[in-house]
């Protein structure tokens, strides 16, 4: 996810990044002194219990909160002569507590040096002005008890002494010892309260005076910088998750089956920066995967004459690749294939078999040629045969959703063991669920990171309505723009009442639409195979069949071809089962 929304995320981090130091060094600087202050006990220290006391008799933490008290910034206020409230000069202090110390550190923090270490001082002054009132006040209170007590029993006293006079015997005893026992009482209290008179408070004092700062304590440019970093990397993390949960663009197989729930089966790895993946070789990584796939469809599909549809979710040459491999690697299982080149507006399959770009599919649905006329054979693959997408595809392309399409099929299939359909993308047109009608099943192909999943989606949902079985998608990487790719043309129609020499420089019956004769015409490979395509480096190279020059045979005569293998003859250059018939039999369907 990182490697796909690294721009969100360098951005996100550049932006929060550019606020905090924009922040940071629109910042007033600001410095800090520190002031520290022995607390002793004052032995009238009523701020903890008496279980809680170390053994000075001083809680330290407590005290820590009574340093930022508003009683000691009330006083403090007084000394600095400050103007705001109680609790806006508290906001300058800070009071800690050094481990295993007896010292309350108090810092002061001011938008000037002089005015830190002021504030420092004369809030620690604060805090011992307020300790000694506290104490005093305790000890006021302590001395008002003892005089109180003491009038009391003076009272008492003074009522005994007038009736131990009337009192003889045993009574007389008593009072008498009564008596003594109050002026015992009366002499200690009248000790405590001359001690108490006597006693100085010590509060503590200033063991370090707060110096004045050379240097501004902030703001921490580091700190802010730092944590302004790791906020913009976490916040870009968070819109790149997010982005990437909402983005629906498919970029690989995995995000297929999570999107989708559909198998994938199959998945091409992309050749080399900036070439394009072609014909691919038996033994390459990307050729086994390919000769997997057509194993599976053997299994899935069993004997008998199926056809197989191959569609892409957007437009692109993912469909022609993957229909040209799957087509050669079925025909490397010994089994007889035709590979239908459906998309008219597309040279890719037939530029993948080495097909020549002569007349093709749009000759048959237009009527000038038979279906026989218009296969060639691969020259890559002596068990494949191609109908090659034609010239004159501008004036056929409306006839691919009639019947006419259909009865091809038809008469493929009769005469093969499958016939491989490279139709047009689903997102493009409504061709391919027109086709779909006389397929068996259908493979969906994904190009990543182009593909979004509705597009697969609604590719999937259109092939369903046609009761086509989608067996499942074929992953492909998308592949670059290509300089060398051919461009589907329109030949001029010949001049009404011309003959058949006036369309061919040699006078050959062939190029006429009536055209009758045996066999398939391979005249288009007498100048060698097509230009050979770069495939998966370093394993995957350029397949390219041998030279062939194949002399047109004259009418009547046997079509001879040199062996395929140089040790046994050439048996397939047509295909045994294919129904015979001229192309001057042709109905209006193209069925010969």
């Amino acid at each position: 996810m990182i490697r796909r929304r690294w721009g969100i995320v360098l951005c996100c981090a550049a932006f929060v990044f550019a606020g905090v130091a924009a922040y940071t060094f629109t910042l007033a600087k600001t410095y800090t002194a520190e002031a520290q202050v022995l607390v002793a006990p004052t032995g009238f220290d009523d701020s903890a219990p008496e279980a809680a006391k170390s053994k000075l008799d001083v809680n330290l933490d407590t005290e820590a909160q009574v340093a930022k008290s508003l009683e000691v910034a009330k006083e403090a206020k007084r000394l600095l002569k400050y103007e705001d409230s109680e609790n806006h000069l508290l906001s300058h202090v800070t009071v800690s507590v050094p481990p295993n110390s007896g010292v309350l550190t108090i810092a002061f923090t001011d938008d000037t040096a002089r005015a830190a270490a002021n504030g420092a001082n004369l809030f620690a002054q604060a805090y011992l002005n307020q300790r000694t009132a506290s104490a005093q006040a305790n000890m006021k209170a302590q001395m008002d008890v003892i005089s109180k007590k003491i009038q009391e029993l003076s009272e008492e006293n003074k009522v005994l002494l007038d009736k131990i006079p009337r009192y003889s015997g045993a009574a007389r005893t008593y009072a008498r010892s009564q008596q003594q026992i109050i002026s015992r009482q009366i002499t200690e209290l009248t000790g405590r309260l001359g001690s108490l008179t006597t006693t100085t408070i010590n509060p503590g004092r200033i063991i370090s005076t707060a110096s004045t700062p050379t240097r501004p304590s902030g703001p921490n440019v580091p700190l802010y910088l730092t944590g302004g970093l790791m906020v913009g990397l976490l916040a870009g993390l968070g819109a790149g998750a997010v982005r990437d949960r909402l983005d629906t663009r498919l970029r690989s197989a995995g995000d297929v089956e999570r999107m989708l729930d559909m198998p994938v089966l199959l998945e091409l790895h992309p050749a080399g920066k900036g070439d394009r993946l072609g014909l691919l070789p038996a033994r390459s990584r990307n050729g086994q995967e390919v000769h997997e796939l057509s194993h599976q469809l053997n299994a899935v599909l069993g004997h008998g004459n199926h056809v197989i549809l191959v569609t892409s979710a957007t437009e692109g040459p993912g469909a022609g690749l993957s229909a040209a491999n799957l087509a050669a690697a079925l025909a490397r299982t010994q089994s007889r294939v035709a590979l239908v080149c459906a998309d008219l507006h597309s040279q890719e399959s037939a530029r993948l078999t080495e097909a020549p770009a002569s007349v093709g599919l749009a000759e048959v649905l237009l009527g000038k040629r038979s279906l026989r006329n218009a296969m060639v054979r691969s020259p890559v693959q002596k068990r494949l045969w191609v109908v090659p997408p034609g010239i004159d595809t501008d004036l056929a392309y409306e006839l691919l959703q009639t019947r006419q399409m259909v009865h091809i099929i038809d008469q493929l299939r009769s005469n093969t063991d499958y016939v491989v359909i490279d139709a047009p993308s689903t997102a493009s047109s409504a061709d391919a669920q027109a086709i779909a009608e006389a397929a068996d099943t259908a493979l969906v192909v994904v190009e990543v990171p182009d593909a979004r999943r509705k597009d697969v989606e609604e590719s999937v949902r259109a092939l369903d309505r046609m009761s086509v079985a989608v067996l499942g998608t074929l992953v492909v990487p998308a592949q670059p723009h290509s300089t060398a790719r051919l461009q589907p043309r329109r030949v001029p129609r010949p001049a009404p009442g011309a003959g058949s020499a006036a369309g061919s420089p040699s006078g050959s019956p062939s190029s006429s639409p009536a055209t009758s004769g045996p066999g398939i015409d391979l005249e288009a490979f007498g100048d060698g195979p097509a230009d050979r395509t770069l495939v998966d480096p370093p394993r995957d190279r350029a397949v390219a069949g041998p030279r062939r020059t194949i002399a047109k045979p004259d009418e009547g005569e046997t079509e001879h071809r040199p062996p395929a293998n140089g040790s046994e003859p050439d048996t397939t250059s047509v295909i045994p089962r294919f129904s015979g018939g001229h192309a001057d039999s042709d109905d209006e369907s193209g069925r010969p």
